[in-house]
């Protein structure tokens, strides 16, 4: 039985995916009008989350100017989801000027000042840090979002089945991968994976995304293979294959209505 969880006015793993849309800026000046450009867009209704990508920002090791950025966006989005999210440079982030150990060591700051609703731990992070962050987020009440992004090709359904379950067992709250079809064929697989993984071994919401043109169908069948969140753009696409919120908003509802 796949555990479902409220965040805010959302239930997690239940009925339509909720569509999250990235937020990426370098410096406070842009990262706050974009975030005043999503708020716009929010008014119909179509956006759930915002991924603050923090890799984006030039200030994300002075804690000061860290603090004080989501505190502002918290403000903003205060009926929307907030996710903070640090992508590594080998999962497809921006280039940092810290080693990949500092990441853990922000995520904690965030976690322990209750600086976003949702936090992204990479499950390749090491298994202990994984789980003293996933400690500290159950006693802050931050929900755990664990990922794993692949930008070469989609390993064997085994593999992203024994990925997702390993999150699941480090006690994410979600278990995300994301995955780059090299064919029609793969992204045919990670469906099936998906489908697999939620039918047999899912106890928490699961996300499975296949990138780019190829794999942007995945982006719009969420809800029929058992995706919990799928990822749309306002501003500037964070990972290849986004698709426009509101017409992203648009599919879904079409694929709820004929197909499921």
């Amino acid at each position: 039985m796949i555990k479902t969880f409220q965040i805010k006015n959302k239930i997690m793993g239940e009925g339509r995916p909720k569509i999250c849309v990235p937020l990426t800026g370098r410096t406070e000046a842009d990262i706050l009008s974009i975030a005043d450009d999503i708020l716009i867009k929010a008014k119909q209704g179509n956006i759930d989350m915002v991924e603050f990508r923090a890799d984006y920002y030039e200030e994300l090791d002075d804690e000061t100017k860290l603090k004080q950025i989501m505190t502002n966006l918290s403000n903003k989005f205060q009926e929307i989801i907030l996710l903070f999210t640090i992508r590594s440079e080998k999962e497809g982030g921006e280039k940092l000027s810290f080693d990949s150990s500092k990441i853990n060591d922000i995520n904690m700051f965030v976690i322990k000042n209750k600086l976003a609703d949702m936090v992204d731990v990479e499950l390749f992070s090491g298994d202990d840090k994984v789980k003293e962050l996933v400690e500290a987020a159950g006693e802050n009440g931050v929900k755990i979002i664990m990922s794993n992004h692949d930008f070469k090709t989609t390993p064997p359904n085994e593999e992203i089945i024994k990925r997702l379950l390993k999150m699941q067992d480090l006690g994410a709250d979600v278990a995300k991968i994301a995955v780059m079809p090299e064919n029609k064929a793969q992204f045919i697989r990670l469906m099936d994976a998906t489908c697999e993984m939620n039918d047999k071994y899912a106890r928490v919401p699961i996300v499975a995304i296949s990138m780019g043109k190829l794999g942007a169908m995945s982006r719009i069948f969420g809800e029929y293979t058992g995706s919990a969140i799928s990822f749309g753009v306002v501003d500037k696409a964070s990972a290849p294959g986004q698709i426009p919120v509101d017409e992203l908003a648009t599919a879904m509802e079409l694929v709820k209505k004929y197909c499921i």
